[in-house]
C-alpha cells in the first residue's frame, strides 16, 4: 500500500485551522474528513500494487517425440551403407496442445561411409523439417542408435536440429560424425538397423518450443 505524505500534511494543516475556528465540533468534522481522505488515498494506491505482468498464454512450452523411427541398413557400394527409406517420419507434438501442432522431420537418411583404408567410418544424418505451427526455442535433441542384427547396440550418436516457423519441407544441412576408430570397423561390418529417438533420460522434458504468430 502506498502512503501519500503530502496529502496527510495538507489535511493536518486544515484540521488545525478548523479546530481553532469551530472548537471540538470542528475537530470532529476534521477527523472524519481526514479518515475519508486517507481511505480514498488507499483505494487509489491498491490497484497499482495489485497489477502484475501477465504472460501470454501458450507463449512457450515443451514438445515431445511421438515415437522413434527405425531404419534398416542396406549396402550401396563396398564403402557406403545407408538407411532404407519406407516413409518413416519423426513428429513432435506440444504437451497439452493440439494433436496436429508441433513440427516434423521427413526424408530421413543415415549413411555410413568407410575410408579406402577401412580404418575410418563417417556417419551422416540428413532430412527435411517442417513447422506445424511451432518453432524450437532450443535444439531438438536426438540419439542415433546403431544396432547389430538381433538388437545389440554397436554405437550411438547425439545430435540436435532446429526448426523455424517458415520451414516447409526445408532440407537440413547434413550433420556428420566420425565413429571412434576402435569401433569403426565393427560398426560398419555389423550394422543392421538404426533407431532415431529422443534421449532416454527418465526426466527428459522434451524440446522447448514456441507457438508461431
Amino acid at each position: 500500500m502506498q502512503f501519500n505524505f503530502a496529502s496527510v500534511v495538507l489535511v493536518t494543516q486544515v484540521d488545525c485551522h478548523l479546530a481553532r475556528r469551530f472548537g471540538a465540533t470542528g475537530m470532529t468534522i476534521s477527523v472524519t474528513r481526514r479518515a475519508a481522505l486517507i481511505g480514498l488515498a488507499t483505494c487509489i494506491a491498491l490497484p497499482v500494487c495489485a497489477q502484475t505482468p501477465s504472460r501470454p498464454k501458450d507463449a512457450e512450452g515443451f514438445a515431445t517425440l511421438e515415437q522413434p523411427a527405425v531404419f534398416e541398413i542396406a549396402a550401396n557400394t563396398g564403402s557406403l551403407k545407408e538407411t532404407v527409406p519406407k516413409g518413416q517420419q519423426l513428429a513432435w507434438r506440444p504437451k497439452g496442445g493440439p494433436s496436429d501442432g508441433g513440427f516434423r522431420m521427413s526424408n530421413i537418411s543415415v549413411a555410413f561411409l568407410r575410408s579406402e583404408s577401412g580404418g575410418q567410418v563417417k556417419m551422416t544424418f540428413s532430412g527435411n523439417v517442417s513447422s506445424l505451427g511451432y518453432l524450437t526455442s532450443e535444439e531438438a535433441k536426438l540419439n542415433v542408435n546403431v544396432r547389430a542384427k538381433g538388437g545389440a547396440s554397436l554405437h550411438s550418436w547425439s545430435l540436435g536440429i532446429s526448426v523455424k516457423c517458415a520451414d516447409k519441407d526445408q532440407p537440413l544441412t547434413p550433420l556428420t560424425h566420425d565413429v571412434p576408430t576402435d569401433v569403426a570397423a565393427n560398426v560398419f561390418t555389423n550394422v543392421s538397423t538404426v533407431e532415431v529417438a529422443e534421449p532416454a533420460e527418465p526426466n527428459f522434458p522434451g524440446v522447448k518450443v514456441q507457438r508461431c504468430n
